[in-house]
């Protein structure tokens, strides 16, 4: 019985980080929804609250805002965005996850990766990158 037992609270205890990144997976792609909702209608303000302000102090607003700008320019309208893979990292009690996007727009594809980190049970977004090669974006 002893036996049995152990083996039920180690299969939980291995369970469990699988199912809280799972978590935290889902509120980071409804922040991800969210982002590209705010870039397809150009809400840039909005854009900006769902930044981490370390994103912010190492990039400054106005060259996201420019990054943005150029990219529906030579890319056009975003038509769809579309999750295709995510890692997520916890460390030091600090999670952090990456969501990988296949974005369509009117001009190319694109393929981009948001990053997030967990600051006082919130997330927010500190990192952008995007290319046409899926294996530039990691």
């Amino acid at each position: 019985m002893k036996k049995k037992l152990c083996i039920f609270l180690l299969t939980v205890f291995a369970v469990l980080p699988f199912f809280s990144s799972c978590g935290s997976v889902k509120d980071c792609d409804q922040i991800g929804e969210e982002f590209y909702d705010c870039l397809q209608n150009e809400n840039y303000e909005r854009v900006f609250s769902l930044l981490d302000n370390e994103a912010l102090k190492y990039t400054p607003k106005e060259i996201w805002l420019d990054g943005f700008k150029y990219k529906k320019k030579n890319l056009g309208t975003m038509l769809r965005a579309q999750r295709i893979a995510f890692e997520s990292i916890t460390q030091d009690r600090v999670t952090r996850v990456g969501i990988k996007y296949k974005v369509i727009y009117a001009g190319a594809d694109m393929f981009e990766k948001l990053e997030f980190i967990e600051r006082d049970g919130d997330y927010k977004i500190t990192f952008y990158q995007f290319n046409t090669d899926s294996l530039l974006v990691d």
